[in-house]
């Protein structure tokens, strides 16, 4: 079979562009740091590392999650310990309150002042978050969750709902960032026609300590009204204890997703990241390859006949 000069040298020239387009593909992967450059060079090591970039990302959302969360459960504890400090007070002048020894007067001033703890028991409970959002309003966090109803006396009304927001933090798990305002301070009687409730059957905080001080103006104290105040001191004390587990669980599952974000990457870095110590000696391979394969083209390309007719 006769091989003519120029599928010889074509044939070389094909050799060398290949070489060069292997080199290149080196070049690029020393440049970038990668393995892959295309899907194409290795579908199925391409897929599993969009699922492990993709796993990445989840488990940073759920982090960023742990933060927002672990901020408005940390306000909400804070405002907690506000009311509970402010309901201890209050049931201590309670007690001194219903002492037999206190005079009608000692009475009005005890009063006066547990009125004044009241409001600010008030303004806790209506406190807004970092978001300007109402803390215990439930879903209706741009609604003024509590207030004192004007058109029946001793009555106060609640605006919120009883949602409250979930948090993923987790595939398989949620955390409530808040506690709706009735849950904590108790179902307020509202509007008229509705009656405040007899003492001893009052739910919400502010109509037991309104009731209390009432009575005591009157110079008739009711321990049943003190009764109230200590299951809502009780109640408050409770939801704190619950916001305190639920940061618990937050710093638990930020540890964990730390630990799994970690082993991702790590195994996303033997999915893609280049070993330079092999690619770096693979190029200089085939640096050397094409040189020679260049240096001999042109040796080859200067044999003819004709040189020697």
């Amino acid at each position: 079979m006769r091989i003519s000069t120029s599928w010889s040298q074509q044939t070389a020239v094909n050799s060398m562009l290949d070489q060069q387009s292997r080199l290149l593909q080196t070049q690029l992967q020393l440049s970038t740091g990668k393995k892959l450059l295309t899907p194409s060079d290795d579908p199925a090591a391409a897929v599993r590392i969009i699922d492990l970039n993709q796993n990445i990302k989840q488990t940073e959302q759920y982090q960023s999650n742990i933060t927002t969360a672990r901020s408005r459960l940390t306000m909400e504890d804070g405002v907690l310990q506000g009311a509970t400090e402010i309901l201890q007070r209050i049931h201590e002048l309670g007690i001194q309150g219903l002492s037999g020894t206190n005079s009608p007067n000692a009475r009005i001033a005890t009063a006066t002042e547990m009125d004044e703890l009241n409001k600010q028991l008030m303004g806790l409970a209506n406190t807004k978050n970092s978001n300007g959002e109402y803390m215990f309003s439930g879903f209706k966090s741009t609604t003024l969750p509590f207030s004192k109803d004007a058109t029946n006396p001793g009555a106060y009304g609640y605006a919120g709902d009883t949602n409250s927001r979930p948090i993923q933090i987790d595939a398989a798990r949620q955390v409530t960032d808040g506690d709706p305002g009735s849950s904590v301070f108790g179902i307020p009687t509202g509007s008229s026609p509705a009656i405040v409730p007899s003492p001893g059957s009052i739910s919400n905080v502010f109509e037991a300590i309104d009731k209390f001080t009432t009575d005591l103006k009157a110079n008739t104290p009711n321990s049943a009204s003190l009764d109230d105040i200590s299951k809502a001191l009780d109640k408050v004390t409770l939801t704190r204890s619950s916001v305190g587990a639920r940061l618990n669980a937050l710093d638990n599952q930020e540890s964990i997703n730390s630990d799994a974000n970690l082993n991702t990457k790590t195994a996303l870095s033997a999915a893609e990241d280049l070993d330079y110590a092999e690619a770096i000696s693979r190029f200089s391979q085939q640096t050397a390859s094409l040189q020679a394969a260049q240096q001999t083209f042109t040796q080859v390309k200067k044999l003819s006949l004709f040189n020697y007719l």
